[in-house]
C-alpha cells in the first residue's frame, strides 16, 4: 500500500490545453469540495448528542417531565453518550476497511437509532440506552468524514476541508442549543428533529457520494479508482489518463516495495514501526490535554456551566452564545488552516485558554472569599467566550482534524480509531467527574485545575507537535519514519533512499 494516499489524484489527461487544463482543475474542484461538504453532513446529527444534555437536564430537574431525575442521574445522562463513544471509534476502524463510504451509512444509521429511542423514551433508563447508542454514532463519526476528506482532496486544500468536521460538530452543537431555547419543555420534540438529519445523512450518501478512489486502490480496484478519479479531477468521462502516469502510480519500484512490506508485515509490526507510534504518542497527548482543560464539559453542561460561572443571563441564551461562539472559531479554524498550520493556532490556542479559564478562577475566587465585584456578571461572560473562542481556533478543532492526516496508510484506520477512543475514554472522566469535582474543589478550584491543564497543553504543543502544513501524506509519512545524516540521505528503517542520486526511487507528491 503506498503511504502517500493523494499520489493517484496526479493524473494528466493528453492533449489539454491550459484552458482545459484550467476548466478540468475547477471542476474537479467544485466536485472535490461537493463530496466534502456531503460526507461532512453525516457528523451533525451525532454532534447534536454532545449539546443534548445541557438542553434537557434543567427539564428533568424542574419535573416538567413525566419523569425527574437526581444529580447522580444527571451526571450519568450527561456522560452516558461519552460511554458509547469509545465503542463506537473502535467499530469505526474495523468498518473503514470495508469502505468509507460503509462508515458514513453506518455512522447516521446508529445516530438515527439513537436518536428514535430517546424519543420514544419513557423513564431515565430508555433514555441512557438512547444516549449510549447516540454515543455510539458519535464515535463512528469521530473519523471517516475527516478521512474521506483528506483523501479525495488536493494538498493544497486539505488543510481546509479537514477541518470541515469541527465547523460541522460546533453547528450541531449549536442546533440543538437553539431548539432547547425554543422548545424547552419538549425534550422529545427536540430528539425528533435532530433525528431528521442522520435520516437526510443516510439519503444524501446513497444518492450521492461515491466510494473514496484511494480506499479502491488500496484494495485492488484500479478500474473503479480510476473512473472515480476522474470526476475528482474534472477529467471528462471521454478523456484518458495517458498510460505513462498509470504505470508510475501502479508498477514503480516503490509501490511494488511497499506492497511487499505490506503482506510481509502483520498489523502489528505496522503499528510498532516509528511512524505509527510517535504520531500515536503525541496525538494521545494532545487529546489528553484537550480533555482536561474542561473543553467538552462545557459542551456538556453549558447551561449548568453558565449558571456557576456567574453569568447573569437566560441559560440558555448563555448555552446559544457559548454555541455560536464556537462555531465562529470553528469557522476561522478552517479559513486560517492553510496559511497558519497547525503548532501556531494550537499555541495561540493554548495561551488563551490559560488565560481566560485563570482569569475566571480569580473572580470566583475571590467572589467566594467575599469580595463584591459590580460586574453584573460582565467579566466571566466574558471569559467563558473567550475561553470556548480560543479553544476551537486549536485544541478543540486541531487534534481531530490530524487524526485524518498524521497516520500512515497501512494503520490509519485502526490507530485514528483507536485514538479517538482513548480520548473519549478521556472525555467521559472528565465529564462524569465534573459534578464531583465541583463538590471538592468548589467552582473556583475546578476552572483553576483546567487553567494548569490548558499551560501544560500548551507546553506540551511548543515541545511536540509536529507542522503538517502544505505536507502531502507521503511527506507526513516520512516526517515521523526518517532521520537525515550529514550527507542529508533519507535513513529508513527498511532502506536508504539518497536524495541527490538520480537513479532513486521516485518519489510520487501531489503538490503543485
Amino acid at each position: 500500500m503506498i503511504n502517500e494516499q493523494m499520489e493517484i489524484l496526479e493524473m494528466k489527461v493528453e492533449p489539454s490545453s491550459p484552458e482545459e487544463i484550467k476548466i478540468q482543475r475547477r471542476n474537479g474542484l467544485i466536485y472535490q469540495m461537493t463530496m466534502s461538504l456531503f460526507a461532512t453532513f453525516s457528523v451533525l446529527g451525532p454532534a447534536m448528542g454532545f449539546g443534548y444534555s445541557a438542553v434537557i437536564i434543567p427539564t428533568l430537574r424542574s419535573g416538567r417531565s413525566n419523569f425527574t431525575v437526581d444529580n447522580d442521574q444527571v451526571s450519568w445522562i450527561a456522560s452516558a453518550a461519552a460511554i458509547g463513544t469509545p465503542i463506537g471509534c473502535i467499530l469505526s476502524s474495523f468498518i473503514m476497511r470495508k469502505g468509507r463510504r460503509m462508515s458514513l451509512l453506518t455512522t447516521s444509521t446508529f445516530s438515527l437509532i439513537g436518536w428514535f429511542l430517546i424519543y420514544m423514551s419513557t423513564n431515565y433508563e430508555n433514555l441512557i440506552v438512547g444516549r449510549i447508542i447516540g454515543g455510539i454514532a458519535t464515535g463512528l463519526a469521530s473519523v471517516p468524514a475527516t478521512v474521506y476528506t483528506a483523501e479525495i482532496t488536493e494538498s493544497a486544500w486539505r488543510s481546509t476541508v479537514v477541518t470541515w468536521s469541527s465547523i460541522a460538530i460546533a453547528l450541531g452543537i449549536l442546533i440543538v442549543y437553539i431548539f432547547g431555547y425554543i422548545i424547552e419543555d419538549n425534550w422529545r420534540l427536540i430528539a425528533l428533529l435532530c433525528g431528521l438529519f442522520p435520516a437526510s445523512a443516510i439519503i444524501l450518501t446513497l444518492l450521492s457520494i461515491p466510494e473514496s478512489p484511494m480506499w479502491l486502490r488500496d484494495h485492488g480496484r484500479i478500474d473503479e479508482a480510476k473512473i472515480i478519479i476522474k470526476k475528482f479531477r474534472g477529467i471528462p468521462k471521454n478523456c484518458q489518463i495517458t498510460s505513462e502516469v498509470t504505470d508510475e502510480l501502479i508498477n514503480t519500484k516503490q509501490h511494488q516495495q511497499s506492497q511487499h512490506n505490506y503482506r510481509k508485515k502483520s498489523l502489528v509490526d505496522n503499528i510498532k514501526k516509528r511512524s505509527s507510534l510517535q504520531p500515536f504518542i503525541i496525538m494521545l497527548m494532545y487529546f489528553f490535554f484537550q480533555q482536561f482543560s474542561g473543553i467538552f464539559v462545557i459542551v456538556y453542561y453549558a447551561v449548568d456551566i453558565t449558571t456557576e460561572a456567574g453569568m447573569e443571563i437566560n441559560p440558555f441564551i448563555g448555552a446559544i452564545l457559548i454555541g455560536f461562539t464556537r462555531l465562529i472559531g470553528a469557522i476561522l479554524v478552517s479559513c486560517a488552516s492553510k496559511k497558519w498550520g497547525r503548532r501556531v493556532p494550537s499555541i495561540v490556542s493554548g495561551t488563551g485558554m490559560t488565560i481566560f479559564m485563570g482569569i475566571l478562577a480569580l473572580y470566583l475566587f475571590s467572589k467566594n472569599q467575599g469580595c463584591k465585584i459590580n460586574d453584573q456578571g460582565v467579566i466571566p461572560a466574558i471569559c467563558i467566550m473567550s475561553y470556548i473562542f480560543m479553544s476551537t481556533i486549536g485544541f478543540l478543532c486541531l487534534p481531530f482534524a490530524m487524526v485524518g492526516e498524521i497516520y500512515p496508510a497501512k494503520v490509519k484506520d485502526v490507530l485514528s480509531g483507536l485514538t479517538t477512543c482513548i480520548a473519549y475514554i478521556f472525555s467521559f472522566i472528565s465529564v462524569k467527574t465534573y459534578p464531583g469535582m465541583i463538590n471538592i474543589m468548589g467552582k473556583h478550584g475546578v476552572f483553576c485545575f483546567y487553567a494548569l491543564m490548558s499551560l501544560l497543553g500548551t507546553i506540551f504543543v511548543i515541545l511536540f507537535l509536529p507542522e503538517t502544513k502544505g505536507k502531502t501524506l507521503n511527506d507526513i509519512d516520512q516526517l515521523f519514519s526518517i532521520k537525515k545524516n550529514r550527507q542529508h540521505d533519507i535513513i529508513d528503517e527498511e532502506k536508504i533512499i539518497p536524495l541527490n542520486n538520480n537513479n532513486n526511487i521516485t518519489i510520487i507528491s501531489d503538490k503543485r
